[in-house]
C-alpha cells in the first residue's frame, strides 16, 4: 500500500522539477564564465563557513566571491541562497557549477556565509574587487528606452545623485493592452498608455530629487528604434493603428536644454537629439542598457545610437550598463525583494571594462518602492473594476508561486542593490 503514496511524492517532485527548470532558457547546471581580469583577484579559503577579507580589498566599493556550487536536491523545491549579515543571496532553482555571490555591502573583514539548500563544492573561493571611484556629483545622463527604466535599474542611485538628467526615448504606446478594460477601441487605449507613461516619466523622478526641468521625454514612437536605424531614410509609424503623431509626447520645451520642440520620426533626428543632449550636458556618466544582455530591441537601439553619438562627439566619460530585460531569463535577479543583485547567468562572453555595485540601505529601497509603484505600467490598478479581473490577478500570483515564474518588477527592481557593467568611453565600440 505504500507505492501509491510514494510514487505521488516521486511525481510531485518531477513535477516541481520540470517546472522549476523551464523558467529559464539555460542550463542551471552550468557554469557561469566571467573574465574579471581587470579586478583586483587573490583565492582565498572557506573554513567553517567563513572569508577573511585581504587588506589589499580595503579600499574596493564592489566584491564578488566566486563560489562553486555542487548539487543538492532540495535546491529544487526551495530557493537556495546563501546569508551574509541580513542579505540573502539567491541563486535558481536546482543551480550547480560556478556563481558569484556580491558582497559589496559588507565592511567587516570576517564574513560569515550561511548556506540554505545548496552546498559548496569544496573550500576554495576567489574574491575580486574593484575601485570605481563613481563620484555622484558629477553630471549624470540617464537613457530611460521607457518611462519606468530610470527607476527600475537605478532609482537609488539617482537620489543619492546632485547632477542627473532624465532623458526618456519611446513613448511605449503599444505591446500590452493596459486599459483595454476601460476603453473598447484599442487605438484609446494606447493613446492614454502614451499619455500616462509621458506623465509618469517627467513626474516620478521628482520623488528622487529630479526637477522636472531634468526630465525630458523625445517621444519616438514604441518599437520604432531598430526599425529607424534599418531604414534611415524613411519616417516610422507607430505599431498602434491609428495612433497619429508622435510630437504631442515630446516633452522637451520645459528644459533648460536645447532641442527641437518638432521631430521627424527617423534616425536622423534622434541621432540629433542624443548628440545635442551630449554637447549641451556633458555628463561624466551615461546610464544606459547594455546590449549585449538585454533583450528589448527599444533598449538595445537606444544604446546603440548613443554609441554612434559618442564617437562622433569624442565625449571622454563612462557607461555605466544595466538589464531590466535579460536574454536568458525574464526573471533576472533571482530571489525575492530586498535580496542582493548578484552576475546574471552568463554562457558567453560579453564585454564590459568593471562592475559597479551601488548599495540601498533600507530607507533607499523604500523610497524606490514608492515611486515604482507610482508609475502606471507597474501596478495593476484594474483589479478593482470586476471580480473577473480581480480572478485573473489571483491565478496569475498562484501560478507564478507554483511554478517560481515571478516577473514582477516589484520582485526584480526592490533589491539591496544596483548593479551596473562599466563601459569606458575609449571602449564603447566593444558593446
Amino acid at each position: 500500500m505504500l507505492f501509491y503514496p510514494v510514487f505521488a511524492v516521486l511525481a510531485l517532485y518531477l513535477f516541481i522539477i520540470i517546472k522549476r527548470a523551464q523558467r529559464y532558457r539555460y542550463d542551471t547546471s552550468k557554469d557561469y564564465l566571467y573574465d574579471l581580469k581587470s579586478a583586483t583577484k587573490k583565492e582565498i579559503n572557506i573554513i567553517s563557513n567563513s572569508i577573511t577579507v585581504p587588506n589589499e580589498f580595503k579600499d574596493s566599493d564592489t566584491l564578488l566571491l566566486k563560489v562553486t556550487l555542487a548539487f543538492n536536491p532540495l535546491s529544487y523545491f526551495f530557493k537556495p541562497f546563501i546569508k551574509i549579515e541580513k542579505t540573502k543571496h539567491f541563486f535558481e532553482y536546482g543551480a550547480q557549477g560556478v556563481r558569484y555571490v556580491n558582497i559589496s555591502h559588507v565592511k567587516d573583514q570576517n564574513i560569515r556565509l550561511k548556506q540554505r539548500n545548496l552546498r559548496l563544492k569544496n573550500g576554495n573561493a576567489t574574491l575580486y574587487g574593484y575601485t570605481n571611484n563613481i563620484d555622484l556629483s558629477k553630471k549624470i545622463l540617464i537613457l530611460a528606452p521607457h518611462a519606468d527604466d530610470a527607476e527600475i535599474a537605478a532609482f537609488g542611485l539617482y537620489k543619492r545623485a546632485k547632477d542627473v538628467t532624465i532623458v526618456t526615448t519611446t513613448i511605449g504606446e503599444h505591446g500590452i493592452c493596459n486599459y483595454c478594460d476601460i476603453y473598447e477601441n484599442k487605438t484609446q487605449a494606447a493613446l492614454k498608455k502614451a499619455e500616462l507613461r509621458t506623465f509618469d516619466a517627467l513626474n516620478v523622478p521628482l520623488l528622487g530629487g529630479v526637477e522636472q526641468a531634468n526630465s525630458l521625454t523625445l517621444g519616438y514612437y514604441g518599437g520604432s528604434l531598430k526599425w529607424m536605424q534599418e531604414h534611415p531614410n524613411e519616417n516610422a509609424v507607430s505599431l498602434v493603428k491609428e495612433f497619429g503623431d508622435m510630437n504631442p509626447f515630446r516633452k522637451v520645451s520645459h528644459s533648460h536644454l536645447q532641442l527641437p520642440e518638432h521631430a521627424e520620426p527617423n534616425h536622423a533626428s534622434f541621432l540629433n537629439d542624443l548628440e545635442m543632449l551630449l554637447a549641451q550636458i556633458q555628463p561624466d556618466y551615461i546610464i544606459t542598457p547594455h546590449p549585449a544582455i538585454d533583450s528589448h530591441p527599444d533598449h538595445k537601439y537606444t544604446t546603440y545610437a548613443l554609441i554612434a553619438a559618442v564617437k562622433k562627439t569624442g565625449l571622454p566619460c563612462k557607461l555605466l550598463t544595466y538589464t531590466n530585460h535579460l536574454s536568458l531569463s525574464e526573471t533576472y535577479p533571482v530571489g525575492p525583494m530586498h535580496a542582493a543583485v548578484t552576475l546574471p547567468p552568463n554562457l558567453s562572453e560579453f564585454y564590459f571594462d568593471g562592475l559597479y555595485s551601488f548599495k540601498l540601505d533600507i530607507g533607499l529601497q523604500e523610497d524606490k518602492f514608492f515611486a515604482l509603484e507610482a508609475i502606471h505600467d507597474l501596478r495593476d490598478s484594474l483589479v478593482s473594476i470586476s471580480m473577473k479581473k480581480a480572478y485573473k490577478q489571483l491565478n496569475r500570483m498562484l501560478k507564478r508561486a507554483v511554478s517560481g515564474k515571478d516577473k514582477s518588477y516589484f520582485k526584480r527592481a526592490l533589491r539591496a542593490n544596483e548593479l551596473f557593467f562599466i563601459v569606458n568611453s575609449e571602449n564603447i565600440e566593444k558593446l
